[in-house]
């Protein structure tokens, strides 16, 4: 049995039911658990003789970020997505992107989509799909993230721009191919990595599709994800598609709305779609980063609505080749600017955005019982953050310096169950320099390939 103690933090945040934060901090970890918790003096350190210390001194420990959207397959698309509507984007550059990608392409960009993950601070993420899944499994198992990953499933190719003939499936086919890749990679890691049913988009699915997924979820009791009503054009073409229902009500008539049903985005719900959400206890993504750079509308958008009405809405990134970061410190400060839109400074207080990428984050993947917060018995996935940097001093109040302030580079330590995978900014189970530079390289092939080598500044380079 392994043994960790960290000690003398200058604040520990346990986001427990009483939200308790202790002042000169100290939490144990028992290989993957946390064992104890409370005050650096109330700590009897005679019974951990053998125990790894880290010592916190000058530093606020938290419990792990969880970024309930994260694209990792796209991760080598950054900056390719820039100043482009919806349709343009995902037709025009995600999917010739996705259809150059080889294997081995999908694992350099899910390594660096984990190293960016475990520099900033996330312990976890919900990968909502592409394909070569599988070796997307094998970067987070190496890297020692956490994460929900899916296959990508889509079976509807009509109606609009076509699908890459790479990607076309039939219902069979990809129901078949979700079904394996959940009955390969779900407890996959030591039980890290879990395996969902991802619907990629609510236009690209049919209705024999989601009653498929939705009865293999049950019976495999497992989530089901889907990107919905990002844009106002998004849902008037689904309701040329599908005879003037909107998504969320071809959904209801599916039978998929749930309390394992988690949706992405959501920035254009009806009103009654609103109450559908949250009858059924159906998890809500919001993507403020993506929003601000997609001009999708999200912060006239109800999901505060919803969350006073007991939604739960988790925050996160999407995608690098859209958001242009997997940062969740930069998503959680995004959500401020719902602020300046209500034109109330009272709007979304910082123990509401540290929660939506914490505790609500992990019921909306449906994990709360593991992970979310620092409790006993609970998994040990934690991050320290180095206060001694001018983002964070001077430090009154950690939770608002936290959200309002802390960047990336001030996350010193990342833990999860129990195994340090960052210390002093040193990525340990990954070698970073190798990934990057081998990124760096595999991004601009699989652009060529794709025929986006083209783009780049819109200024003359000499």
């Amino acid at each position: 049995m392994s043994v960790m103690v960290i000690k003398n933090a200058q604040y520990l945040l346990t986001l427990d039911q009483k939200r308790r934060i202790f002042k000169d901090g100290a939490l144990v970890v028992k290989d993957d658990r946390i064992v104890w918790l409370g005050k650096t003096c109330d700590l009897l350190m005679d019974e951990y003789t053998n125990a790894e210390i880290i010592d916190a001194t000058g530093m606020v420990v938290a419990p792990g970020l969880i970024n309930c959207h994260l694209h990792s397959t796209q991760q080598l698309a950054r900056g390719l997505g820039d100043g482009l509507f919806l349709q343009t984007y995902i037709h025009e550059r995600i999917f010739p992107f996705e259809a150059a990608l080889d294997e081995e392409d999908v694992h350099v960009s899910a390594l660096c989509a984990c190293l960016e993950a475990i520099k900033s601070g996330t312990t976890c993420f919900v990968d909502p799909g592409g394909y070569h899944m599988d070796r997307v499994a094998r970067a987070v198992e190496a890297s020692g993230c956490r994460a929900i990953l899916q296959r990508s499933l889509v079976d509807l190719h009509s109606g609009g721009s076509p699908v890459p003939g790479k990607l076309k499936e039939s219902a069979q086919q990809a129901t078949q191919a979700g079904e394996e890749f959940v009955q390969q990679y779900n407890g996959w890691a030591k039980g890290r990595i879990r395996a969902w049913f991802s619907l990629r988009t609510e236009r690209t699915t049919s209705e024999e599709l989601m009653r498929e997924v939705k009865r293999l979820a049950a019976h495999y009791q497992v989530g089901v994800s889907s990107h919905v009503s990002n844009q106002l054009d998004s849902v008037e073409r689904h309701k040329e598609l599908f005879r003037g229902l909107t998504p969320i009500k071809r959904f209801h008539k599916a039978g998929l709305l749930g309390k394992n049903l988690m949706i992405f985005h959501a920035n254009h719900l009806t009103p009654e779609e609103i109450e559908l959400v949250i009858s059924n206890d159906v998890k809500v993504v919001h993507c403020p980063t993506s929003a601000r750079a997609s001009a999708s509308g999200a912060l006239k958008a109800q999901h505060l609505y919803m969350m006073k009405r007991g939604a739960t809405i988790a925050v996160a990134t999407d995608t690098a080749a859209c958001s242009n970061t997997n940062d969740m410190l930069a998503a959680m400060y995004a959500l401020t600017a719902h602020r300046d839109v209500k034109k109330d400074p009272t709007v979304l207080p910082p123990e509401e955005i540290l929660e939506m990428a914490t505790l609500n984050a992990a019921k909306a993947a449906l994990w709360d019982d593991e992970i979310g917060s620092l409790e006993i018995g609970k998994q040990a996935d934690i991050i320290l953050f180095n206060t001694l940097v001018p983002s964070w001093t001077p430090l009154y109040n950690p939770v608002s310096t936290l959200v309002h302030a802390a960047n990336s580079d001030s996350v010193h330590t990342t833990i999860v169950a129990g195994k340090i995978l960052m210390r002093n900014r040193k990525v340990i189970t990954l070698d970073e320099q190798a990934v990057l530079q081998e990124g760096q390289l595999r991004a601009r092939k699989v652009a060529e390939r794709a025929g986006l080598s083209h783009i780049g500044p819109a200024w003359r380079v000499v």
